[in-house]
Protein backbone atom coordinates (compact mmCIF):
# COMPACT_ATOMS: atom_id res chain seq x y z
CA UNK A 1 0.00 0.00 0.00
CA UNK A 2 1.44 3.51 -0.32
CA UNK A 3 0.27 6.67 1.82
CA UNK A 4 -2.50 8.46 0.31
CA UNK A 5 -2.33 11.22 3.49
CA UNK A 6 -1.70 11.67 7.27
CA UNK A 7 -4.17 9.51 8.56
CA UNK A 8 -2.70 6.96 10.82
CA UNK A 9 -4.46 3.97 12.63
CA UNK A 10 -3.46 5.44 15.84
CA UNK A 11 -5.53 9.02 15.40
CA UNK A 12 -8.08 7.61 13.23
CA UNK A 13 -9.04 5.09 15.80
CA UNK A 14 -8.89 6.51 19.92
CA UNK A 15 -10.06 4.83 22.54
CA UNK A 16 -9.93 6.94 26.06
CA UNK A 17 -9.49 10.39 24.11
CA UNK A 18 -11.36 13.29 22.36
CA UNK A 19 -11.67 11.02 18.56
CA UNK A 20 -11.87 13.90 15.88
CA UNK A 21 -12.42 11.26 12.90
CA UNK A 22 -14.52 9.19 14.18
CA UNK A 23 -16.08 11.39 16.84
CA UNK A 24 -20.24 10.49 16.25
CA UNK A 25 -22.17 12.83 18.20
CA UNK A 26 -25.81 10.54 17.45
CA UNK A 27 -27.58 13.43 16.07
CA UNK A 28 -30.85 11.44 16.71
CA UNK A 29 -30.26 11.92 20.27
CA UNK A 30 -30.02 15.35 19.97
CA UNK A 31 -27.80 15.88 23.32
CA UNK A 32 -25.42 18.74 22.07
CA UNK A 33 -28.60 20.67 21.52
CA UNK A 34 -29.69 19.76 25.07
CA UNK A 35 -26.52 20.50 26.36
CA UNK A 36 -26.40 24.11 25.06
CA UNK A 37 -29.69 25.15 26.06
CA UNK A 38 -28.89 23.73 29.77
CA UNK A 39 -25.32 26.25 29.23
CA UNK A 40 -27.94 28.84 27.68
CA UNK A 41 -30.93 28.65 30.58
CA UNK A 42 -29.21 27.52 34.03
CA UNK A 43 -31.05 27.85 36.57
CA UNK A 44 -30.19 23.97 38.06
CA UNK A 45 -27.85 21.61 38.35
CA UNK A 46 -27.70 19.07 35.47
CA UNK A 47 -27.05 15.16 36.05
CA UNK A 48 -25.43 13.70 33.27
CA UNK A 49 -26.04 9.80 32.90
CA UNK A 50 -24.87 7.01 31.23
CA UNK A 51 -22.52 4.16 31.32
CA UNK A 52 -19.32 3.84 32.11
CA UNK A 53 -16.86 3.88 28.80
CA UNK A 54 -19.87 5.53 26.84
CA UNK A 55 -18.90 8.72 25.80
CA UNK A 56 -20.50 10.65 28.24
CA UNK A 57 -16.99 12.43 29.01
CA UNK A 58 -16.28 12.83 25.16
CA UNK A 59 -19.88 14.35 24.55
CA UNK A 60 -18.94 16.96 27.92
CA UNK A 61 -15.69 18.08 26.21
CA UNK A 62 -17.43 18.43 23.16
CA UNK A 63 -19.58 21.06 24.84
CA UNK A 64 -17.81 22.41 27.77
CA UNK A 65 -14.05 22.17 26.39
CA UNK A 66 -13.74 25.46 28.96
CA UNK A 67 -15.00 24.36 32.01
CA UNK A 68 -13.24 23.37 35.05
CA UNK A 69 -12.86 19.56 35.62
CA UNK A 70 -12.86 17.55 38.74
CA UNK A 71 -12.75 13.95 39.11
CA UNK A 72 -15.05 12.61 41.77
CA UNK A 73 -12.72 9.94 42.39
CA UNK A 74 -10.09 13.10 43.61
CA UNK A 75 -12.50 14.67 46.13
CA UNK A 76 -12.56 12.88 50.03
CA UNK A 77 -14.20 15.52 50.98
CA UNK A 78 -15.64 19.44 50.34
CA UNK A 79 -12.79 21.50 51.47
CA UNK A 80 -10.59 19.21 49.20
CA UNK A 81 -13.33 20.15 46.21
CA UNK A 82 -13.19 23.44 46.72
CA UNK A 83 -9.74 23.52 46.73
CA UNK A 84 -9.45 21.90 43.28
CA UNK A 85 -11.88 24.30 42.18
CA UNK A 86 -9.56 27.10 42.97
CA UNK A 87 -6.41 25.58 41.47
CA UNK A 88 -9.50 25.50 37.84
CA UNK A 89 -9.59 29.10 38.36
CA UNK A 90 -6.36 30.24 39.72
CA UNK A 91 -2.55 30.55 38.53
CA UNK A 92 -0.09 29.83 41.26
CA UNK A 93 0.18 33.21 41.88
CA UNK A 94 -2.54 33.78 43.20
CA UNK A 95 -2.21 31.14 46.75
CA UNK A 96 -4.01 33.94 48.61
CA UNK A 97 -7.38 34.24 46.59
CA UNK A 98 -6.70 29.61 46.20
CA UNK A 99 -7.04 29.48 50.09
CA UNK A 100 -10.50 31.14 50.69
CA UNK A 101 -13.89 29.56 50.04
CA UNK A 102 -15.30 32.97 49.63
CA UNK A 103 -13.06 34.12 46.97
CA UNK A 104 -13.32 30.74 45.24
CA UNK A 105 -17.19 30.67 45.04
CA UNK A 106 -17.48 34.59 43.96
CA UNK A 107 -14.53 33.94 41.27
CA UNK A 108 -16.21 31.04 40.08
CA UNK A 109 -20.05 32.54 39.57
CA UNK A 110 -18.16 35.77 37.95
CA UNK A 111 -15.98 33.47 35.91
CA UNK A 112 -19.02 32.42 33.74
CA UNK A 113 -17.10 28.88 33.25
CA UNK A 114 -18.90 25.52 33.53
CA UNK A 115 -18.26 23.67 36.48
CA UNK A 116 -18.22 19.81 35.58
CA UNK A 117 -17.83 16.82 38.04
CA UNK A 118 -16.97 14.06 36.51
CA UNK A 119 -17.60 10.45 37.79
CA UNK A 120 -19.40 12.33 40.69
CA UNK A 121 -20.84 8.71 41.60
CA UNK A 122 -17.29 8.23 43.13
CA UNK A 123 -17.99 10.68 46.21
CA UNK A 124 -18.70 9.52 49.21
CA UNK A 125 -23.00 10.24 49.84
CA UNK A 126 -21.90 12.29 52.85
CA UNK A 127 -19.72 14.16 51.18
CA UNK A 128 -22.17 15.05 48.37
CA UNK A 129 -24.65 15.98 50.06
CA UNK A 130 -21.81 18.62 51.48
CA UNK A 131 -21.40 19.37 48.03
CA UNK A 132 -24.17 20.13 46.91
CA UNK A 133 -25.46 22.08 49.43
CA UNK A 134 -22.75 24.49 48.89
CA UNK A 135 -23.41 24.33 45.31
CA UNK A 136 -27.36 25.19 45.37
CA UNK A 137 -26.95 28.89 46.16
CA UNK A 138 -24.93 29.20 42.98
CA UNK A 139 -26.74 27.02 40.79
CA UNK A 140 -29.79 29.38 41.43
CA UNK A 141 -27.66 32.63 40.50
CA UNK A 142 -26.98 31.18 37.43
CA UNK A 143 -24.03 29.07 37.60
CA UNK A 144 -23.81 26.17 34.82
CA UNK A 145 -23.03 23.12 37.02
CA UNK A 146 -23.26 19.72 35.69
CA UNK A 147 -22.66 16.37 37.78
CA UNK A 148 -22.02 13.08 35.38
CA UNK A 149 -22.66 9.63 36.91
CA UNK A 150 -23.68 5.76 35.57
CA UNK A 151 -27.12 5.66 35.06
CA UNK A 152 -28.19 3.76 38.66
CA UNK A 153 -26.62 6.74 40.51
CA UNK A 154 -28.33 9.68 37.94
CA UNK A 155 -30.45 10.25 41.18
CA UNK A 156 -27.70 10.78 43.58
CA UNK A 157 -28.09 14.80 43.76
CA UNK A 158 -31.43 14.35 44.55
CA UNK A 159 -31.56 11.84 47.02
CA UNK A 160 -28.89 13.54 49.22
CA UNK A 161 -30.46 16.72 49.19
CA UNK A 162 -34.41 16.82 49.47
CA UNK A 163 -34.47 20.79 49.07
CA UNK A 164 -32.33 19.98 45.26
CA UNK A 165 -36.02 18.03 44.15
CA UNK A 166 -36.86 20.81 41.24
CA UNK A 167 -33.51 21.98 40.40
CA UNK A 168 -31.80 19.10 39.44
CA UNK A 169 -32.36 18.50 35.60
CA UNK A 170 -31.21 15.09 34.39
CA UNK A 171 -29.80 14.20 31.09
CA UNK A 172 -29.84 10.91 29.99
CA UNK A 173 -27.53 9.26 27.60
CA UNK A 174 -28.54 6.09 25.98
CA UNK A 175 -26.29 3.02 25.31
CA UNK A 176 -24.70 2.80 21.98
CA UNK A 177 -27.06 0.59 19.31
CA UNK A 178 -25.23 -1.22 16.41
CA UNK A 179 -25.40 1.94 13.70
CA UNK A 180 -24.15 4.34 16.27
CA UNK A 181 -20.93 1.66 16.71
CA UNK A 182 -20.80 1.01 12.98
CA UNK A 183 -21.03 4.58 12.67
CA UNK A 184 -17.40 4.40 14.01
CA UNK A 185 -16.30 1.94 11.27
CA UNK A 186 -17.11 3.36 8.57
CA UNK A 187 -15.97 7.10 8.70
CA UNK A 188 -12.75 5.79 9.87
CA UNK A 189 -11.92 2.79 7.57
CA UNK A 190 -13.09 5.38 4.81
CA UNK A 191 -10.61 7.80 6.00
CA UNK A 192 -8.05 4.91 5.64
CA UNK A 193 -9.17 4.06 2.48
CA UNK A 194 -10.27 0.52 3.96
CA UNK A 195 -13.34 -1.57 2.41
CA UNK A 196 -15.48 -3.50 4.38
CA UNK A 197 -18.13 -5.09 1.81
CA UNK A 198 -21.22 -4.89 3.52
CA UNK A 199 -19.71 -4.21 6.56
CA UNK A 200 -19.50 -7.40 7.32
CA UNK A 201 -16.53 -7.04 9.96
CA UNK A 202 -17.95 -3.97 11.22
CA UNK A 203 -21.08 -5.56 12.59
CA UNK A 204 -18.92 -8.53 13.84
CA UNK A 205 -17.06 -6.34 15.81
CA UNK A 206 -20.13 -4.07 16.99
CA UNK A 207 -21.89 -7.23 18.20
CA UNK A 208 -18.92 -7.32 20.84
CA UNK A 209 -18.77 -4.23 21.78
CA UNK A 210 -21.25 -4.21 24.41
CA UNK A 211 -22.42 -0.24 23.47
CA UNK A 212 -19.05 0.96 23.97
CA UNK A 213 -17.49 3.53 21.73
CA UNK A 214 -14.12 2.51 23.35
CA UNK A 215 -14.17 -0.91 22.67
CA UNK A 216 -15.70 -0.21 18.89
CA UNK A 217 -12.38 1.77 18.90
CA UNK A 218 -10.40 -0.33 20.22
CA UNK A 219 -11.56 -3.28 18.01
CA UNK A 220 -11.04 -1.38 14.59
CA UNK A 221 -7.67 -0.78 15.69
CA UNK A 222 -6.30 -4.14 16.23
CA UNK A 223 -8.56 -5.32 13.20
CA UNK A 224 -6.78 -2.65 10.80
CA UNK A 225 -3.38 -3.46 12.58
CA UNK A 226 -3.64 -7.54 11.62
CA UNK A 227 -4.48 -6.39 8.19
CA UNK A 228 -0.93 -4.48 8.09
CA UNK A 229 -2.29 -1.50 7.97
CA UNK A 230 -0.36 1.30 9.44
CA UNK A 231 -1.50 4.03 7.70
CA UNK A 232 -4.36 5.46 5.11
CA UNK A 233 -3.40 4.25 1.96
CA UNK A 234 -4.09 5.39 -1.76
CA UNK A 235 -5.51 2.75 -3.41
CA UNK A 236 -8.57 0.66 -1.80
CA UNK A 237 -7.75 -1.88 0.42
CA UNK A 238 -10.07 -4.51 1.67
CA UNK A 239 -9.90 -5.52 5.16
CA UNK A 240 -9.55 -9.68 5.62
CA UNK A 241 -11.67 -11.20 8.65
CA UNK A 242 -9.13 -12.44 11.51
CA UNK A 243 -8.01 -16.37 11.23
CA UNK A 244 -9.97 -16.94 14.22
CA UNK A 245 -12.84 -14.29 15.77
CA UNK A 246 -12.04 -16.55 19.22
CA UNK A 247 -8.28 -15.72 19.11
CA UNK A 248 -8.93 -12.45 18.15
CA UNK A 249 -11.44 -11.31 20.57
CA UNK A 250 -9.59 -13.33 22.92
CA UNK A 251 -5.93 -11.28 22.85
CA UNK A 252 -7.89 -8.61 23.60
CA UNK A 253 -8.82 -8.63 27.19
CA UNK A 254 -7.31 -6.17 28.81
CA UNK A 255 -4.58 -7.56 32.04
CA UNK A 256 -6.86 -4.80 34.31
CA UNK A 257 -10.10 -6.59 33.86
CA UNK A 258 -8.34 -10.03 34.32
CA UNK A 259 -6.64 -8.21 37.94
CA UNK A 260 -10.61 -7.35 38.66
CA UNK A 261 -11.68 -10.90 37.71
CA UNK A 262 -9.09 -12.40 39.93
CA UNK A 263 -9.92 -10.20 43.03
CA UNK A 264 -13.61 -10.56 42.74
CA UNK A 265 -13.15 -14.44 42.23
CA UNK A 266 -11.10 -15.02 45.13
CA UNK A 267 -13.84 -12.96 47.55
CA UNK A 268 -12.63 -11.03 50.52
CA UNK A 269 -10.12 -13.62 51.97
CA UNK A 270 -8.26 -16.29 50.72
CA UNK A 271 -10.05 -19.39 52.58
CA UNK A 272 -8.82 -23.24 51.73
CA UNK A 273 -12.31 -24.57 53.15
CA UNK A 274 -14.87 -22.82 51.22
CA UNK A 275 -17.20 -25.58 49.70
CA UNK A 276 -16.82 -26.67 46.05
CA UNK A 277 -19.10 -27.03 43.52
CA UNK A 278 -18.24 -28.67 40.57
CA UNK A 279 -19.43 -26.83 37.43
CA UNK A 280 -21.74 -28.78 34.40
CA UNK A 281 -18.33 -28.32 32.05
CA UNK A 282 -16.59 -30.33 35.22
CA UNK A 283 -14.72 -28.13 36.40
CA UNK A 284 -14.45 -27.32 40.44
CA UNK A 285 -15.16 -23.79 41.61
CA UNK A 286 -16.00 -21.90 44.95
CA UNK A 287 -19.39 -20.00 45.72
CA UNK A 288 -17.40 -17.03 43.83
CA UNK A 289 -16.11 -18.72 41.04
CA UNK A 290 -20.08 -19.89 40.73
CA UNK A 291 -21.25 -16.46 40.39
CA UNK A 292 -18.64 -15.25 37.98
CA UNK A 293 -19.53 -17.99 35.84
CA UNK A 294 -23.25 -17.31 36.00
CA UNK A 295 -22.92 -13.84 35.25
CA UNK A 296 -21.03 -14.59 32.61
CA UNK A 297 -23.60 -17.06 31.36
CA UNK A 298 -26.20 -14.52 30.79
CA UNK A 299 -24.37 -12.79 27.87
CA UNK A 300 -23.21 -11.38 30.13
CA UNK A 301 -25.87 -8.90 30.13
CA UNK A 302 -24.98 -5.08 31.87
CA UNK A 303 -27.87 -5.49 34.51
CA UNK A 304 -29.29 -9.33 35.83
CA UNK A 305 -31.81 -9.46 38.00
CA UNK A 306 -31.92 -11.64 40.65
CA UNK A 307 -33.74 -14.31 39.60
CA UNK A 308 -32.17 -14.20 35.69
CA UNK A 309 -28.70 -14.81 37.75
CA UNK A 310 -30.30 -17.72 39.67
CA UNK A 311 -31.42 -19.26 36.39
CA UNK A 312 -28.29 -18.99 34.87
CA UNK A 313 -26.62 -20.89 38.57
CA UNK A 314 -28.94 -23.74 37.37
CA UNK A 315 -27.59 -23.77 33.69
CA UNK A 316 -23.59 -23.80 34.96
CA UNK A 317 -23.65 -25.70 37.83
CA UNK A 318 -23.81 -29.73 37.77
CA UNK A 319 -26.05 -29.73 40.90
CA UNK A 320 -28.24 -28.05 43.54
CA UNK A 321 -27.86 -23.94 43.32
CA UNK A 322 -26.87 -22.27 46.34
CA UNK A 323 -29.81 -20.42 48.91
CA UNK A 324 -30.52 -16.72 48.29
CA UNK A 325 -28.65 -15.39 50.82
CA UNK A 326 -25.51 -17.16 50.13
CA UNK A 327 -25.82 -15.66 46.99
CA UNK A 328 -27.00 -12.01 47.79
CA UNK A 329 -24.07 -12.39 50.04
CA UNK A 330 -21.41 -12.96 47.11
CA UNK A 331 -23.32 -10.24 45.40
CA UNK A 332 -22.58 -7.88 48.52
CA UNK A 333 -19.08 -8.43 49.15
CA UNK A 334 -18.59 -8.36 44.89
CA UNK A 335 -19.42 -4.65 45.12
CA UNK A 336 -17.42 -4.08 48.20
CA UNK A 337 -14.32 -5.52 46.46
CA UNK A 338 -15.25 -3.48 43.45
CA UNK A 339 -15.07 -0.54 45.04
CA UNK A 340 -13.00 -0.72 47.38
CA UNK A 341 -9.75 -2.70 46.24
CA UNK A 342 -10.40 -2.12 41.89
CA UNK A 343 -9.33 0.92 40.36
CA UNK A 344 -11.52 3.10 38.45
CA UNK A 345 -14.90 2.14 38.23
CA UNK A 346 -16.49 -0.62 40.59
CA UNK A 347 -16.82 -3.38 37.61
CA UNK A 348 -19.75 -4.86 39.50
CA UNK A 349 -22.64 -3.01 41.88
CA UNK A 350 -25.44 -5.17 43.37
CA UNK A 351 -28.00 -2.79 44.07
CA UNK A 352 -29.94 -4.98 47.19
CA UNK A 353 -32.95 -2.36 46.91
CA UNK A 354 -33.76 -3.58 43.27
CA UNK A 355 -32.74 -7.07 43.60
CA UNK A 356 -30.48 -6.49 40.43
CA UNK A 357 -26.23 -6.69 39.68
CA UNK A 358 -24.76 -3.92 37.68
CA UNK A 359 -22.08 -4.95 35.51
CA UNK A 360 -21.26 -1.07 35.06
CA UNK A 361 -17.56 -1.94 32.97
CA UNK A 362 -17.97 -2.52 29.34
CA UNK A 363 -14.30 -3.90 29.79
CA UNK A 364 -14.75 -6.22 32.18
CA UNK A 365 -18.25 -7.84 30.66
CA UNK A 366 -16.44 -8.44 27.47
CA UNK A 367 -13.40 -10.19 29.56
CA UNK A 368 -16.23 -12.49 31.46
CA UNK A 369 -17.08 -12.77 27.81
CA UNK A 370 -13.78 -13.80 26.32
CA UNK A 371 -10.82 -13.31 28.18
CA UNK A 372 -11.12 -16.70 30.76
CA UNK A 373 -8.69 -19.16 28.46
CA UNK A 374 -10.00 -22.71 28.03
CA UNK A 375 -14.19 -21.57 28.51
CA UNK A 376 -16.37 -20.74 25.82
CA UNK A 377 -19.77 -19.54 25.77
CA UNK A 378 -22.81 -21.45 23.76
CA UNK A 379 -23.14 -18.41 21.75
CA UNK A 380 -19.09 -17.42 20.73
CA UNK A 381 -18.82 -17.75 16.86
CA UNK A 382 -15.02 -19.62 16.27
Amino acid sequence: MTVGNANTVGTVFVAGRLPTVTYNPREKLGLEPQLQEYLDDRGALLSVSGPTKTGKTTLLRSAAASGIWLSGGAVASKEEFWRSVGEGLYTDSDEAARQSVGNIRRSLLESDRCLVVDDFHYIDQKVQLEIVRSLKDLVFDGLPAIVASVPHRAYDAVRVEKEMTGRVTHLSISPWDDDDLLSIAKKGFAALGLVDNDSDLARRLSRESFSSPHLMQQFCKRLCRENGVAKAASDPFTLRPPASWVDFFSQSATDTSKAAFDLLAQGPRRRTDRLQRELADGRKVDIYGAVLEAIANTGPTLSIGYDQLRVSLREVLANEVPQRHEVTRVLDQMTKIAKEDIEGEPVVDYDEGLSTLHVSDPYFAFYLRWGQQGRVLPDQQA
